[in-house]
């Protein structure tokens, strides 16, 4: 399909935007910055808020600054409390010792709250101090890799592709992991992709009963809170962002050449070296030629993304506003996976009169995803022909006759044979309204709205032309003969959703004594439409030339799919926190929830939560150890539900007609009845998680080293699946049923550190350190364990169950005795003898739990170095110790061995009597079976980024308040000593691998 005019669209809004923006006169600042003993202070920053325009105080603590007319100043440095004020020609500035971590702001749901009297645990990260947002995230998420302890993210190749998320570990077998996401204090409906990366103030990962028990019902898996950007006080700014980035596959395959291909396949089928008398003539012909195809490289090339942000902000006493949008290009590297992304946001908050504020936000996304991606068979003969005579025409099948179901890699992706795309657009439209209440300080309530449409729209057509078999001509009269063939289809999914809040908060500080108290109504809705439309045989119209507009031409038509859903949640929470003297904290809630998707007798859930901590530094005696500060002792304990059900979930449903119900024939003509197809289980209820957490956090050396750790444990009851139950007469085997318990443990630790700092350069570090662990404690009741559906008791989820495999049998006594009690051949692989049968056989007694599918810890090490103008950060992440994957024994194994399409594979040195590996298998080697374990530790450079911020005068007098730019790397290289094939996040070497990117861009403020 024609592509839309992106750029124009993206300019239009850069020039209206553009078009606001004035310069303004400038003023040159000197000052002195000191302490509360008028001490002067040596390389407190200075910065123009809005800007990276700043200087270090000098060793008399002075500074000299030029900065835009009337703009603020803040001042910060280690220890001390950050301040802000105007500029003036002559400043003299006097800081305050403080804790600034204690003092900061957390968001929590329906609120906010200090630090210091917080009793839960989270991991907030703001963008504005890190470098990952100078790696070109693909989502907001993505900004949270490697960096929040407790969060583990899946990453995919696939552009536009959502990221799998867990936080705390796997705390349900067959319910969803994803935490819920709220945008700007209410619950967000959309996809995070819908979200730009460009608009993110800050996120909160909240993960214990406390933090999590506002949302109740919608939190046993998490919670993100997403804070976006907002206007500051002050003249329009204008912020610009625009980077390219260019990536290729972070693993490229050892993969056969021709000629050791031919070596592999000979030594296969017990030929002479060199024969070739089992090719095809167009491998023949390649061969005579020495022309051979990579097939991995023939489906890859640089891929290409281009990022383009932009918005204007500014305020005054009574309002500040935000207006932006974003344009995403994004080619793969893998032909045929394109993904693009635009988006427009605005945000406007006011304070109408003294006693009522009231914000308005709109977030509006397009999405498209064209094209198809190639089949990913880089195992394809070398040999195979991808083009026609004339070296540009794609050529269907690459083996020509001999195998004319190997279809070329590409076909189908840009020959013309294929169109389809996907189309999504999201609006969210946001507001809220907050009233103090006169004459009572402290009370007020807000009313906080969220309405959310979302529309999914895909297409996809197989022209003629795809279908032309071999050995006939690629011409349209040719093409014409596969017009009945011609088929395509239109689907079309709507979720409408809103959101509504109304919070009354009552909040206070008298004395010695802070008190806060929370109500809460809420309630949200989902509704879900959607239908396909399918056509195909085109030949009475003879043509496809409108391609998936013109199915209601097909011959054959009809709608395939209809599908509508409703889901409802209402909630009531009440909450109370009590902070005395800064020392002694406690907070309390609980949660009433009703869901319409659970039985009538199951839709109320109760979750409460209770949270104490105790600030131990503030009590005298810890006067006594000076170096230890700001140190406070935490536990929380409560319970979250799960709602894991679809909507209808506990009714049974039918199915009718043709489709599967019963037939009955009157007269010669053909009834349909209804038959049973799924059974309902009124009884299905809440999954319900009990948590307990207890954590300690602390600073050290006057705030240059702070430490937290939390401890936590959960047991997750009435876990909803499928189970098998004796067979009804309607042929049904299985219902959805509330039983089994998952306990869920671990530890997670950070360290922040202030490893050096002078007038000129700065070095901090962040360690991270996560370890979880998911039991299933218990199933079905009858303590025995589920192993066709890899379900064992007291052992981890994702257990690896199988035979141990010992190596490769060799051509010895102990090899001779194994092949007598078990058959096989030398250079199979070896399993041992669990039961010690006298015999010597294996038999499924033998199989045990071999390991499992997870990694025992992870860590991450990020560092931020800045010298004058320069900034350097980089992230490592990994797991390690242990963690396995079964590797099946087919890494020599062939597609179809009686048509004589066999696959190429890794190169690796194969078992032979001289090549006693014991490692890799015989050529001729027993594939079906299970080849042991390999570790997928690893240790990855997830980003790296330099970048240079430009504070020449020359750029003052242009308007300009900031220039930076930038160079990033994402996903760089991973070291992964035990693990053979791909990427050990990927674990498939036959899946698409993951990306390393490289980013050059720039930030421009005026």
């Amino acid at each position: 399909m024609k592509r839309k005019n992106h750029s124009f669209r993206l300019w239009s809004v850069i020039l209206f935007l553009c078009a606001s923006s004035s310069l303004w006169a400038q003023l040159t600042v000197k000052g002195l910055v000191q302490d509360a003993n008028q001490e002067p202070i040596i390389g407190a920053n200075v910065l123009e808020v809005g800007t990276m325009n700043g200087v270090t105080t000098d060793i008399d603590g002075l500074f000299t600054l030029t900065v835009s007319n009337g703009a603020n100043l803040q001042f910060s440095y280690v220890g001390m409390q950050t301040h802000v004020e105007k500029a003036a020609a002559n400043m003299t500035i006097t800081m305050q010792e403080d804790s600034e971590l204690l003092d900061e702001v957390v968001v929590v749901g329906y609120g906010t709250t200090k630090r210091k009297n917080f009793t839960g645990s989270v991991s907030t990260f703001k963008v504005s101090e890190g470098g990952v947002a100078l790696t070109a995230p693909n989502s907001a998420l993505d900004m949270l890799r490697g960096i929040a302890p407790g969060l583990s993210m899946s990453q995919s190749g696939v552009a536009g592709a959502s990221a799998s998320i867990q936080i705390r570990g796997q705390k349900s077998i067959n319910g969803g992991s994803d935490p819920l996401i709220v945008l700007d204090g209410v619950i967000f409906k959309g996809s995070i992709n819908d979200i730009s990366p460009d608009i993110v103030e800050s996120m909160s990962v909240m993960k214990d009963a406390t933090s999590l028990a506002a949302y109740g019902s919608q939190a046993a898996n998490g919670v993100i809170m997403i804070t976006t950007k907002k206007g500051e006080k002050g003249k329009p700014m204008i912020n610009f962002r625009g980077s390219i980035s260019l990536s290729e596959s972070n693993y490229k395959p050892d993969i056969r050449d021709g000629y050791e291909y031919i070596d592999l396949i000979n030594a296969r089928t017990g030929r002479e070296a060199g024969d070739i008398s089992w090719m095809g003539d167009l491998e023949k012909a390649n061969y005579e030629k020495g022309e051979w195809t990579d097939w991995y490289d023939f489906v890859s090339q640089t891929g290409v993304r281009q990022d383009y942000a932009l918005n204007i902000s500014g305020g005054t006493d009574n309002m500040d506003y935000l207006v932006g949008a974003s344009y995403m290009d994004n080619k793969n590297f893998i032909k045929g996976n394109t993904f693009v992304r635009e988006t427009v946001n605005a945000r406007v908050n006011t304070k109408i009169t003294k006693y009522i504020r009231a914000g308005l936000n709109f977030n509006f996304a397009n999405m498209e995803m064209d094209g198809i991606r190639p089949s990913y068979n880089r195992y394809y003969s070398p040999w195979g022909e991808p083009y026609m005579e004339d070296g540009k025409t794609l050529r269907k099948h690459i083996l020509g006759a001999k195998e004319p179901t190997t279809f070329n890699p590409l076909w189908g992706v840009d020959d013309g044979g294929v169109d389809a795309e996907t189309r999504i657009n999201s609006i969210t439209l946001g507001g809220e309204i907050e009233v103090k209440i006169p004459y009572i300080d402290g009370l007020s309530y807000k009313l906080t709205g969220s309405y959310t449409n979302r529309n999914i729209n895909s297409r996809r057509f197989n022209y003629e032309k795809y279908y032309v078999n071999e050995g006939e001509p690629y011409t349209s009269d040719s093409f014409d003969k596969h017009l009945n063939q011609a088929n395509g289809y239109m689907s079309a999914n709507k979720n409408i959703s809103y959101v509504f809040d109304n919070i009354l908060t009552y909040t206070r500080e008298f004395g010695d004594h802070f008190l806060n108290a929370t109500l809460v109504y809420t309630r949200d809705s989902n509704r879900s439409e959607g239908n396909q439309v399918d056509g195909s045989d085109f030949a009475a119209i003879g043509n496809t030339t409108l391609g998936f507009y013109g199915l209601n031409n097909a011959s054959s038509q009809k709608i395939s799919e209809i599908s509508y859903t409703l889901h409802n949640n209402v909630g009531y929470l009440g909450r109370a926190s009590y902070s005395f003297k800064d020392t002694y904290h406690f907070n309390a809630s609980v949660r009433r929830d009703g869901s319409s998707v659970f039985g009538a007798d199951k839709k109320w859930g109760t979750f409460p939560a209770v949270g104490v901590a105790w600030t131990i530094s503030n009590e005298k005696f810890w006067s006594k150890i000076p170096w230890m500060s700001d140190t406070k002792l935490k536990a929380s304990w409560g319970k979250n539900g799960n709602q894991s059900l679809r909507p209808y979930g506990t009714l049974s449903t039918v199915t009718m007609g043709k489709s599967g119900g019963y037939t009955y024939y009157f007269g010669g003509t053909p009834y349909f009845a209804q038959s049973l197809a799924t059974l309902g289980n009124p009884l299905l209820g809440w999954e319900t998680t009990t948590s307990w957490n207890f954590g300690v956090e602390t600073d050290f050396l006057k705030g240059r080293l702070h430490f937290e750790l939390d401890a936590y444990t959960a047991q997750t009851t009435d876990q909803i699946f499928n189970r098998t139950i004796p067979v009804m007469g309607a042929g049904i085997s299985s219902q959805s049923s509330t039983m089994g318990q998952i306990n869920n443990w671990g530890i997670e630790s950070t360290l922040r550190s202030i490893n050096m700092k002078t007038k000129d350069f700065m070095w901090t570090t962040t360690l991270s350190f996560t370890m979880n662990r998911s039991i299933l404690h218990e199933l079905y009741g009858d303590g025995k364990d589920d192993i066709t559906n890899n379900l064992f008791l007291n052992k981890s989820l994702g257990a690896i169950y199988g035979y141990e495999w010992i190596g490769i049998i060799q051509q010895d006594a102990k090899g001779d005795a194994y092949i007598a009690a078990n058959g096989g051949n030398y250079g199979d692989p070896m399993y041992a003898n669990i039961d010690n049968s006298e015999d010597g056989k294996i038999t499924p007694e033998d199989r045990k739990v071999l390991g499992y599918d997870k990694e025992n810890f992870r860590l991450s090490l990020a560092n931020t170095i800045s010298w004058k103008n320069w900034s350097l950060y980089f992230l490592f992440n990994g797991a390690f110790s242990g963690g396995g994957y079964g590797v099946a024994a087919n890494n020599n194994a062939f597609v179809s061995f009686e048509n004589m399409a066999w696959n190429n594979t890794e190169d690796h040195p194969w078992w032979t009597p001289e090549n006693k590996t014991n490692k890799y298998l015989s050529p001729n080697g027993d594939t079906s079976k299970f080849v042991g374990l390999q570790s997928y530790g690893f240790v990855r450079l997830q980003d790296l980024n330099i970048s240079y911020n430009f504070r020449s005068p020359w750029l003052k007098k242009m308007g300009v308040a900031q220039l930076q730019l930038y160079a990033s790397g994402s996903n760089l290289f991973f070291i992964a000593p035990g693990w053979d094939f791909s990427d050990p996040e990927v674990r498939s070497s036959r899946s698409q691998q993951l990306p390393r990117s490289y980013t050059f861009g720039m930030n421009l403020r005026f």
